[in-house]
């Protein structure tokens, strides 16, 4: 269950997966695949038009009511009172159609039960958490008392008018630019709901274990798949080694969704501890999003539990889940098949994948106005989600990385992702980002300076440096070797835990300023 806007990619959202080299395919735009919808009679999304093929709302979603939250379990009763009391709350408060009710917590409980109380309302949900992005005025805002009890507080005095389809509004993570409320409706939550929980094969026997915030699109995703079968939900306020594999240990936990940096201790601890592989090799699902899971992050895994993660495709924009690998349906290098009901095509220059689905946004909320853009849209209703890659006839997705990330070096091409699996290669590399900054060289005329951003535990920052400009020799072309490599104990990331490469980026900008001026 996982995006992986960039995502991973989602969310929001969500992880772009195990990029692989893309071989040839369409840059005219038409469909390259399209997966057909469920068994329903329900159209799937289509090239003519892919907004008017989305799933309707249809009947109720199950309720769900096994729900656990930090290891304490609440009981259905008390849900049910919780959602009931934040309904009549939210109600109170003027929240409703095109009034919107904010989450201004992270609490797990406080979170569950805003979905359900703003759902019984008819209020769009503002996934903002204690510190929203940009500000969007909501009638109403739910806290969190020190144990999760949602507490309802009046919102703005003049709230904003949403239009009317919204359900949802998640914020983008921006890891590469300004970050933009996606406005989502409720037809496409319930598809992504539907659609990844048939992928995984999810029923109300599963134990869906979920150490992300709710209020990201990946965390989100996997609420809907707890409400489409019943399910029961172990939702954890953070990921914490230790309680994640007790967990495991002891509450038959069947599935795991987590983002590449989580599952990089996981199997390090499995590496070191016989009794954790087997626990996490126990697993059915092991959903990995967020951000990319590189080749070596897989093999590591692999060899110190015998088992897969199971990553996939998808961005906030698309509900987020695109594409996904699941058990028993795996294809090692791509980032899984397409979902039910979703289309995937190659268009223009830079073959950019393009989706159509019912699960797509209606567009990126205005916070001031309440206007819907819908600039990400093709003119024929198609999301470009500014990724190229590639995508087989039977909907095998693959992904070789942002278009806007893509470096240009003597004229040449470089993916950051095989620069940055070039790094992760060196001894006391944990992780590993690359960016460019234009006009780097002794004339200025080279294009991008490439610029590896590492993170290690090792205190001697240099000898990391020389074995990752050794590891880069091997491996890489010259002109794709880093010009620059700076070695810090944690590289920052963004909210869902993707690296902050907006402040690489202006980190490698200023100290290329900075050497420019004095030389």
């Amino acid at each position: 269950m996982t995006p992986g806007p960039r995502t991973h990619p989602l969310p929001g959202p969500a992880g772009t997966g195990t990029p692989a080299p893309v071989p040839g395919g369409s840059t005219t735009g038409r469909p390259v695949a399209r997966i057909p919808g469920p068994a329903t009679g329900r159209p799937a999304a289509s090239a003519a038009g892919p907004a008017a093929g989305r799933l309707a709302p249809g009947p109720t979603s199950r309720p769900a009511s096994r729900l656990t939250v930090d290891g304490e379990a609440v009981p259905a009763g008390r849900l049910a009172r919780l959602v009931d009391e934040a309904a009549r709350g939210l109600a109170a408060a003027g929240a409703g159609p095109g009034r919107a009710a904010a989450l201004a917590c992270d609490h797990p409980l406080a979170a569950v039960v805003a979905a359900l109380a703003a759902e019984t309302v008819g209020a769009p949900l503002l996934l903002d958490g204690t510190a929203p992005a940009r500000n969007i005025a909501p009638a109403a805002r739910i806290r969190a008392t020190g144990s999760g009890v949602p507490v309802v507080v009046a919102g703005a005095a003049r709230p904003l008018d949403v239009p009317g389809p919204v359900a949802a509004v998640f914020w983008t993570s921006g890891s590469s630019g300004d970050p933009k409320a996606v406005a989502v409706p409720a037809a496409a939550l319930v598809h992504q709901g539907q659609a990844t929980a048939a992928r995984m094969r999810v029923t109300d026997a599963d134990r869906l274990l979920l150490p992300l915030p709710l209020r990201h699109a990946y965390g989100y995703s996997v609420l809907r798949v707890w409400r489409a079968t019943g399910a029961h939900l172990y939702a954890e306020s953070g990921f914490h080694l230790r309680t994640v594999l007790t967990r495991l240990a002891t509450e038959g936990i069947t599935s795991l969704d987590g983002v590449p940096t989580m599952y990089r201790m996981l199997a390090a601890e499995a590496a070191r501890d016989p009794e954790a592989a087997l626990l996490l090799a126990g697993l059915r699902i092991r959903g990995c999003g967020g951000d990319v899971l590189t080749p070596a992050l897989y093999a590591d895994f692999l060899a110190a539990t015998g088992a897969p993660l199971h990553d996939g495709y998808g961005l906030s924009e698309a509900g987020p889940n695109v594409a996904l690998n699941a058990p028993g349906d795996l294809r090692p290098g791509t980032v899984g098949r397409l979902l039910d009901g979703v289309g995937a095509r190659l268009g223009g220059r830079d073959r950019e994948i393009q989706v159509a689905s019912p699960s797509l946004m209606l567009g990126y909320l205005d916070p001031a106005t309440g206007a819907l853009d819908r600039t990400p849209f093709t003119a024929d209703g198609w999301l470009r989600t500014g990724d190229t890659g590639a995508v087989t006839a039977d909907g095998w997705l693959t992904v070789r990385g942002r278009i806007k990330e893509v470096l240009v070096v003597h004229g040449e091409t470089v993916a950051p992702t095989v620069v940055e699996d070039a790094v992760r290669a060196a001894a006391g590399v944990l992780d590993a980002a690359v960016v460019g900054v234009r006009g780097g060289g002794d004339r200025g005329d080279r294009g991008d300076t490439v610029w590896a951003f590492v993170e290690s535990a090792d205190p001697d920052h240099r000898a990391v440096a020389a074995r990752v400009a050794e590891a880069c020799r091997r491996t890489l072309p010259p002109h794709a070797r880093p010009r620059a490599v700076r070695v810090m104990p944690r590289l920052p990331r963004t909210g869902s835990g993707k690296s902050d490469r907006a402040r690489l980026r202006g980190w490698a900008a200023g100290a290329t300023a900075t050497a420019t001026a004095t030389a």
